[in-house]
């Protein structure tokens, strides 16, 4: 068994940033990720076009800081022209003028740049990667003195770490399954059942990402966006890198997938990435039946990220009382740190961000 005075469970954004604040304070940590990379839902392909979180807001300035601390660049998400849509099977795909959404921004070269930047800063021992953790529990614990025992967490592996504070940044249902997993409950039954109660933001979608030599779409005055009731893809946007107009950058197109979750379990892979191409030429013309490349990714298939009741539920936003459990985590020493766990915009790169920030204000 090895102690390190703080653990930190989960290699995502909230993960990696909350790593990044821990060696800046010359604190002793580890972080530990189940999967053989970092990042969670922030996934994006080697010519920088994200299957996971895509966009962030004006308003959302910690994550504007954050790229300027990491320098990265940031750049308009494209919609200049008009959008096409399609409202049934039977329906002609249909222009309309120039529909100006609102305004969002990109992160050059994808999402992942932020955890790459964030990893860099990390020493390369601190990171403990395909390490699933079996269970979490109280080590010596005594009813009225929880703060002075250890955490003790169980790795898939059978090794066991020891630790003083616990950062838990992870998905909020597959933190009660870890600790419902142990013979002792550590957590009161009422924090166990509102984590169970906390879906995670989007992890049941879908997408698919569509690369093509040039960004046909704009020259014929089309801004890629496209929204359809026919499917599989229900809502499609211009995916292009920040420099696609120099040739510098990938051109593409990106679509989120309609099909419920359940019913994407029954499909073939290739079923559903041949009728996406099919769609995009419906409504985009004969170019985007050749794409160079296609990626797809489903999030619902993800054992680390998405459990049986995210699928099943339509897609929400979770709402983590803070305030009621603030107590009861800080006698335990325990730290949820996961964009679920921000009290403002949950399941967002800009609430985890946030959330983690300003956690790490309170170390002094």
């Amino acid at each position: 068994m090895s102690f390190i005075e703080h653990l930190i469970i989960g290699g995502g954004i909230s993960g990696c940033l909350m790593a990044r604040h821990l060696t800046e304070r010359q604190l002793d940590f580890k972080l530990v990720e189940a999967q053989p990379y970092l990042g969670g839902r922030i996934q994006s392909t080697q010519q920088g076009l994200d299957l996971g979180p895509t966009w962030f807001w004006p308003h959302q300035s910690g994550v504007e800081a954050l790229l300027s601390q990491l320098n990265i660049e940031s750049f308009t998400q494209y919609t200049q022209g008009d959008y096409v849509y399609q409202a049934g099977p039977n329906s002609h795909v249909q222009r309309g003028n120039d529909q100006q959404g609102m305004l969002s921004y990109r992160v050059a070269g994808g999402m992942a740049a932020i955890i790459d930047g964030l990893h860099a800063c990390i020493a390369h021992d601190q990171v403990l990667l395909n390490s699933p953790v079996k269970s979490i529990c109280k080590q010596g614990e005594q009813q009225d003195h929880k703060q002075d025992s250890q955490w003790q967490v169980e790795l898939d592996s059978g090794d066991i770490l020891s630790c003083k504070h616990l950062w838990l940044a992870m998905p909020p249902r597959k933190i009660a399954q870890l600790f419902l997993a142990a013979d002792q409950r550590t957590l009161s039954e009422e924090l166990t059942s509102h984590l169970h109660a906390q879906q995670t933001w989007m992890s049941a979608q879908a997408k698919f990402v569509a690369v093509y030599k040039n960004a046909f779409w704009r020259d014929a005055g089309l801004s890629g966006q496209a929204f359809s009731h026919t499917g599989p893809m229900v809502e499609i946007n211009d995916a292009s890198g920040h420099k696609v107009a120099d040739h510098k950058s990938p051109a593409a197109l990106f679509g989120f997938i309609g099909i419920p979750a359940a019913n994407r379990q029954t499909l073939d892979q290739q079923q559903i990435i041949d009728a996406c191409v099919t769609q995009l030429g419906k409504l985009f013309g004969e170019a985007a039946l050749s794409p160079i490349s296609t990626h797809y990714i489903d999030w619902a298939s993800n054992e680390f990220i998405a459990t049986a009741a995210d699928v099943a539920e339509p897609s929400q936003h979770a709402h983590f009382n803070q305030a009621k459990f603030e107590t009861e985590l800080q006698d335990l020493k325990l730290g949820l740190i996961g964009a679920e766990f921000s009290q403002s915009e949950a399941g967002y790169v800009a609430g985890a961000v946030d959330h983690v920030n300003k956690i790490v204000e309170g170390f002094g």
